[in-house]
């Protein structure tokens, strides 16, 4: 069979159009992983009885998501990126995995600040990855037909699993204060221990799910096959030099715009980081409360602005459109930045939740075409580290605000109840107006980079 002739089976295969059993499991499978980075929003609810316990400061909280976590967690994207471009990302993804599962058991068994921070600074290693490898992944495993709506479904498990992960966590820590003296733990365990254990434990069947992921084979001459096919190819070892040039040639751009799209994302980020703190806090919710209560406006807010999001990108005006995809996301971000500032003077806990639940509508909107985008503005080759390039942006940027809420929750003092609010409102606020104005003066950048990474889809020589 001839080169032309192999392409065009492989294009005609079952990953050219409609769904079949692999390409479901190969979803499910790399939405199993994501589900577990969900972990960050059960730890918000336990913010409250962990500052009890080991007697932490707000800026103590704050750094348990600052610098030296992110910095050291943004370091190891970068070599698991590569990793993942020259081996099998099932086993790269597969061993994040298991790091994750260590530190989060590893939390649970902290004694002290220091104990816990290098806790989290497992966590941020074992998560450094999981979104590029899964983003790489997913154009790998479904129809390309069909990766919009995979895309779509990539986003919406981070974001309705964090909401449903409040609803669950809340219900759960209220089980384990009830049943800790069932389980297979010393008696009198405190329940936010158990529910690192607990959450520690959910890694070990999603590692066998990866080891069970079936990928699109790879060979010399269906390379150029599966970039019309998939929208990417399994990695070719292309070598540092061809990367190195491609950074000299686009990595300024290629930065900026990523640095941008994490703003708007940190401004979501700071929303799911607080509010479960502020509702016990400034309200009196308990943390089943709060997580119910926040869980429930989560999800909804993240069903209705990714519903949203997939109706505007399979609009055939916009399916082949990455600028029009990329405005929608300071759009979104520019609509939310009223509502966030508002929630300073929200009088009751119900119309905090309601601000907020309008901002992360908004916010999700705009957001949910992240995948995509990431996908879109770089070469298929490279996917990979390119990607991987998103943490090393955004996690330094999450490193300084998190302590920048905590030290200013502890400015305005214990005695201020709304102190916490009020610092995490400023935070917020001012992140998503730089990444507002910042992606509007960068659409020319992403159009270029689009441009670039889809004639590499063709033409780019391994």
């Amino acid at each position: 069979m001839t080169t032309k002739s192999t392409a065009s089976a492989i294009v005609a295969g079952p990953l050219a159009g409609a769904w079949t059993a692999r390409s479901l499991f190969g979803l499910a499978a790399l939405l199993a992983v994501l589900l577990l980075s969900t972990n960050l929003q059960i730890q918000t609810l336990l913010v409250e009885p962990i500052r009890a316990e080991l007697r932490l400061s707000d800026l103590q909280l704050g750094q348990l998501q600052g610098l030296t976590v992110v910095t050291l967690g943004a370091l190891a994207a970068w070599p698991i990126g590569w990793l993942a471009d020259r081996w099998d990302r099932r086993w790269v993804l597969a061993l994040c995995v298991l790091v994750w599962s260590a530190a989060t058991y590893g939390g649970g068994l902290s004694q002290g600040f220091d104990g816990l921070l290098w806790a989290m600074v497992g966590l941020a290693i074992g998560e450094a990855a999981l979104l590029p490898i899964v983003y790489a992944l997913t154009p790998q495993v479904v129809p390309a037909r069909q990766l919009s709506v995979a895309n779509a479904a990539v986003y919406a498990t981070l974001v309705l699993g964090s909401g449903l992960a409040l609803v669950a966590g809340g219900a759960v820590y209220d089980a384990l204060q009830v049943h800790a003296s069932r389980l297979p733990w010393p008696e009198g365990t405190p329940a936010w221990r158990l529910m690192f254990f607990v959450t520690a434990l959910l890694g070990l069947p999603v590692v066998l799910l990866m080891l069970g992921l079936r990928l699109q084979p790879v060979g010399p001459a269906s390379n150029a096959a599966q970039g019309a096919s998939l929208g990417t190819v399994a990695p070719p070892s292309p070598s540092h030099h061809q990367f190195g040039r491609y950074l000299r040639e686009h990595g300024l751009s290629l930065v900026m715009v990523q640095a941008s799209l994490s703003l708007i994302t940190l401004g979501w980020f700071q929303l799911m980081l607080w509010t479960p703190a502020i509702l016990g806090r400034s309200f009196g919710s308990t943390v089943g409360g709060a997580g119910l209560d926040f869980g429930l406006v989560v999800t909804l807010a993240s069903a209705v602005g990714t519903a949203a999001g997939l109706v505007w990108v399979t609009r055939p005006a916009n399916r082949d459109n990455p600028v029009g995809n990329f405005r929608l996301v300071w759009l979104g971000g520019l609509a939310a930045l009223p509502l966030v500032v508002a929630m300073a003077w929200a009088p009751s806990a119900g119309v905090l939740l309601l601000l907020g639940g309008l901002a992360m509508t908004c916010l999700v909107i705009g957001v949910s075409q992240a995948p995509a985008l990431l996908q879109q503005m770089s070469p298929p080759a490279l996917l990979s580290r390119s990607i991987a390039l998103f943490p090393l942006v955004a996690l330094p940027l999450r490193g300084l605000q998190a302590p920048a809420v905590g030290w200013l929750s502890d400015r305005f003092g214990t005695a201020d109840p709304r102190g916490l609010l009020h610092a995490m409102v400023i935070v917020a606020a001012v992140t998503l107006a730089l990444g507002v104005l910042a992606l509007w003066r960068l659409q020319g950048r992403y159009a270029r980079l689009a441009a670039h990474a889809r004639g590499a889809t063709a033409h780019f020589k391994n």
